[in-house]
């Protein structure tokens, strides 16, 4: 017959180690009073930190929606300027043209018009051509010699068929 004692049985020894402690390891596991106030303290600090984030992160979470506010009207605000701008380019463009248009009819109806010591008209001296004659029709009155006035009636009768 045999007999089995407990003993030798592998799982009896490790379930009878397991269940014994020794005091030392006692009185580790076991929390001092010190150490609970200690923690107790610590553990006010702690929340009291995360309170005063909290706290931080709520102003920084308001001051971004502010910031996304101003950066979204600002947006909106250029999109509009760009939208005049357009606009604008598009009416300068068309003024362009019209004026282009109004150059060349000018220069055609007075290609035949010297006006004194000067070329015939071009695009190359229309500018000063054009100051001449403002010239000349805001000063009349020293154009009152019978050749001056010939040459501004031609001038009229030349400039008679543009539209502006």
């Amino acid at each position: 017959y045999f007999f089995f004692s407990l003993s030798g049985c592998p799982r009896a020894t490790f379930a009878g180690k397991k269940g014994k402690l020794s005091g030392d390891e006692i009185l580790n596991t076991k929390f001092k009073t010190s150490d609970v106030l200690e923690n107790d303290e610590e553990i006010k600090q702690l929340n009291k930190e995360i309170s005063e984030l909290n706290e931080s992160n709520s102003e920084m979470e308001a001051a971004m929606v502010k910031l996304q506010s101003q950066i979204s009207t600002m947006e909106k605000n250029l999109k509009n300027i760009e939208e005049e701008n357009k606009i604008i380019e598009e009416q300068n463009e068309a003024l362009f043209l019209e004026l282009s248009g109004l150059s060349q009819a000018l220069i055609q109806s007075l290609a035949n018009i010297r006006l004194p010591h000067m070329e015939p008209i071009s695009e190359q001296n229309f500018d000063a051509y054009v100051n001449t004659l403002t010239d000349m029709y805001t000063n009349q009155e020293c154009y009152q010699n019978p050749e001056n006035k010939d040459l501004l009636e031609s001038i009229k009768q030349a400039v008679k068929g543009i539209q502006v």
